[in-house]
């Protein structure tokens, strides 16, 4: 597996791999329905951009964590901070809805491909500012790059809200893999103590 670049445009897998795996019953509780839809084949297929390189590699090659920018099929729901990116700066057969205020770790094995073309360097820095002003790391939005589309609506308005809500959820689908993987960690460390405590016991 090609290693996933900042800007690059990456399909989510519909299967969900984690060092701790989750039962069909466990998956049902975690997940949304929207997530369970998506997993069944059920729905369109999501996509995210890469935000940052791999985290640097401490325990195994098998569970990279790389950070994500969300995007959405639902170009409707344009705000000040959900920008539309059309299909020629995305190179996909449809527009993009970039949800600036939405970046995530994901596991890597959880991106199934690179699709479309790499947002260039302009367009990636303009999406990470516009999150910025969301988070209140600065006090205005950046002025607007013609090839990227933003409304007026501020993102108190209801219905932006409840979208955001919607996608905070659906978003689980690539953190809680996350979450096991850094519980699996602790859970190692602790037994490797235990191991390494008894060990030098035996020895004495």
């Amino acid at each position: 597996m090609p290693t996933p670049q900042p800007g690059e445009i990456w399909e989510v897998s519909r299967l969900v791999q984690s060092p701790l795996e989750f039962s069909s019953k466990e998956q049902q509780t975690l997940y949304s329905s929207s997530v369970q839809r998506f997993l069944a084949n059920n729905s369109p297929p999501r996509y995210v951009m890469i935000v940052k390189d791999l985290e640097p590699l401490i325990e195994t090659q098998q569970w990279l964590i790389v950070s994500v920018m969300m995007f959405s099929v639902k170009t409707d729901l344009l705000s000040d901070v959900d920008l539309l990116i059309p299909a020629k700066i995305s190179g996909l057969d449809q527009d993009l809805l970039a949800e600036t205020w939405h970046i995530i770790p994901a596991l890597s094995c959880n991106l199934l491909q690179s699709v479309g073309k790499r947002i260039s360097r302009q367009i990636y820095d303009y999406l990470l500012t516009v999150g910025d002003y969301y988070h209140g790391l600065i006090d205005k939005l950046p002025p607007e790059i013609s090839e990227i589309h933003r409304s007026l609506s501020a993102t108190k308005d209801s219905k932006t809200l409840y979208f955001h809500e919607q996608e905070k959820a659906w978003s689980d689908v690539l953190t809680l893999p996350v979450a096991a993987y850094h519980t699996y960690l602790k859970s190692k460390k602790f037994t490797d103590a235990v191991v390494d405590e008894a060990l030098n016991l035996e020895q004495d």
